[in-house]
């Protein structure tokens, strides 16, 4: 355990540095973020926010993809450009939470994800449905942890690039008071029923922002078709002709959808 708190310690202490010595960052700050899961397990991540944000300020939670990690949405020049995200959330108010996922970032443990991913196509599921549930019953203590710690939120906001995109439709589909989300790219997930998106979409009430990709390996046209036909009237839908990676200039999407709500 002082093994796993010295790493997050170490990460997020470079990222505050990095952040706070760019003057567009100059009002913000980035502060550990470690709970205990109701199974022992320890939660980490980060809050990232304004000194001046408020304390019923609008809630973003941020869900990183396979193999990536919470500092993801910190991270200058990511490969996703995810941090271009995160700042104009913290530049519009928002308190900006994020969470390593089970088996990643500084939760790493003896199964790599892909390794669940390989075993989930070969018909052994339950390391990868472990990863999947036991991550989104980690979003549930930190969303009644920061409600004990700040109150109701104005609203709340899920955002997902990937494998996070499928978390944020489970994670909306079963909080009612999530409000708005956006979803990057979810893989469709056809190997594992009980956590594919199509099969929760319907019961996603808040305003929602599908991005897709016209060559995703991880969804074909058919599924991303099926997916917003299910979110119904309240779902937006882009898509860019790209691979699953996505260009730059999706995010352009995600912060004018952002700046409606």
């Amino acid at each position: 355990m002082n093994k796993l708190m010295a790493i997050v310690t170490t990460f997020l202490a470079a990222w505050a540095m990095i952040l706070g010595n760019a003057s567009a960052s100059a009002q913000t700050n980035v502060q550990q973020l470690a709970l205990d899961a109701p199974d022992g397990n320890r939660i980490t991540g980060f809050i990232y926010q304004n000194i001046k944000t408020e304390k019923d300020a609008p809630l973003a939670i941020l869900m990183h993809g396979m193999t990536g990690s919470s500092l993801g949405w910190l991270a200058y020049d990511h490969g996703s450009y995810t941090d271009l995200i995160t700042k104009d959330l913290v530049s519009r108010g928002y308190r900006v939470v994020a969470l390593d996922a089970r088996s990643h970032g500084a939760r790493k443990d003896d199964m790599k994800p892909l390794v669940r991913l390989k075993n989930l196509r070969s018909g052994k599921p339950e390391p990868y449905l472990a990863m999947i549930e036991g991550t989104l019953n980690d979003y549930d203590v930190l969303l009644a942890k920061v409600n004990k710690n700040f109150g109701q939120p104005k609203h709340i906001l899920a955002v997902g690039y990937s494998m996070g995109a499928q978390m944020a439709v489970l994670f909306a589909a079963k909080h009612k008071e999530v409000t708005h989300i956006v979803t990057m790219v979810p893989p469709a997930a056809q190997s594992a029923k009980v956590v594919a998106p199509i099969n929760h979409a319907s019961k996603v009430q808040a305003q929602w922002l599908l991005i897709t990709a016209s060559q995703d390996q991880f969804s074909t046209k058919a599924d991303n078709d099926a997916l917003a036909k299910a979110g119904g009237e309240k779902l937006t839908r882009v898509e860019f002709d790209s691979k699953h990676r996505l260009p730059r200039g999706y995010v352009n999407a995600v912060i004018d959808w952002i700046a409606k709500i």
